[in-house]
This record gives C-alpha cells, sequence and structure tokens, in this order.
C-alpha cells in the first residue's frame, strides 16, 4: 500500500517535470518604458557609469551584496562586479554603448542554473530636456534547469527589481537637475 502510494507520487512528479521541461519558455523578455525629466546626456551617464549605476539601482541592497568597479568606468568592458562577504557571485559588463541611445549589460552570476542574460537602455531625447527610457530584457534559460526559476518566481522577482530600478534612475536623474 505505501510502496504504491510511493510510486504514485513519484511518477506523478516525473510526469510533471516533464510536463514543465516541454511547456515552460527558456526565452524571458520583456520591455518596460518611462519618461525622465531630465536631459539626455545625464541619463545617458548615469546608466553607463557604473558608480552612477550602483547609486540608484535596487540590486545591491535588494541583494545585500557589495559592489566594486573594475575596468574604466564608462567605457566598454567596465564592470560592476557583486560581492558577498568579500567573494565574487557575479558581475555586469558593459558591452554596447551608443552616444546619448543605447547602454547594453552582459550579466552573469553564480545561480543554481544556467542562463544568458542580457539588458539594454535604449534612450531617445524628447522636448524640454526628457528624455525616453526603454529598458529591454533578454534571457535565454538552459533546459531542464529553466524550470527553478518559473516554478519559484525569480522571473518575477527580476522583473520587479527592473521597475524599482527604472523608478531609482528617475529619482536620481531628475534630483540631480
Amino acid at each position: 500500500m505505501i510502496t504504491t502510494i510511493l510510486l504514485t507520487i513519484g511518477m506523478s512528479l516525473l510526469i510533471s517535470l516533464i510536463i514543465l521541461n516541454i511547456t515552460l519558455p527558456v526565452k524571458v523578455q520583456y520591455v518596460e518604458e518611462i519618461n525622465l525629466n531630465a536631459p539626455v546626456n545625464a541619463v545617458y551617464d548615469a546608466i553607463r557609469y557604473q558608480e552612477q549605476l550602483m547609486q540608484w539601482s535596487a540590486w545591491p541592497k535588494e541583494t545585500k551584496s557589495q559592489c566594486a568597479v573594475k575596468n574604466a568606468d564608462g567605457k566598454l568592458g567596465a564592470q560592476t562586479v557583486y560581492l558577498k562577504n568579500g567573494k565574487q557571485f557575479g558581475y555586469q559588463e558593459v558591452t554596447d554603448l551608443e552616444e546619448n541611445e543605447k547602454v547594453s549589460f552582459y550579466l552573469t552570476s553564480k545561480a543554481p542554473f544556467e542562463q544568458d542574460t542580457r539588458l539594454h537602455f535604449y534612450l531617445k531625447e524628447i522636448a524640454d530636456n526628457n528624455t525616453y527610457v526603454m529598458l529591454y530584457f533578454d534571457n535565454t534559460l538552459k533546459k531542464p534547469s529553466h524550470i527553478f526559476p518559473h516554478i519559484f518566481g525569480i522571473i518575477k522577482w527580476t522583473h520587479g527589481m527592473h521597475l524599482k530600478d527604472l523608478a531609482g534612475l528617475k529619482k536620481y536623474v531628475e534630483n540631480r537637475e
């Protein structure tokens, strides 16, 4: 009786994992937009300079991590290194810069699942020293570990962090003027 119950539970879990592996997407993408009351060059600098970015980004506080900048800040290859108890567990690297138009990052961390994460900020100057910002998140997860970010809410949490980042960017650049 107990053996039958355990086998039934085990088979149910196995079938559920197979179904999730097949049906859950490996690609996670979204776009968020915001208008800022600040000139485009100030917004561009606040994003590309890692020292400034860490002042408005929600990630250090929310992950209780320390940050350090490696390589020439504000240039291609600049990295924000994430540290916990003095040990590096990840970084984000500036991979593309188009002056006052685009800043792109590659992100990596010691997550329990493999992924390829890219983050792009697209900027457009609009009237009266205002700037339109579009944040584009593009993450490719590897099977079968892609199941865990979905079922444990990591994707929703990450999206929420990007919304906090845009709010932090808004506050940062608008209060500097």
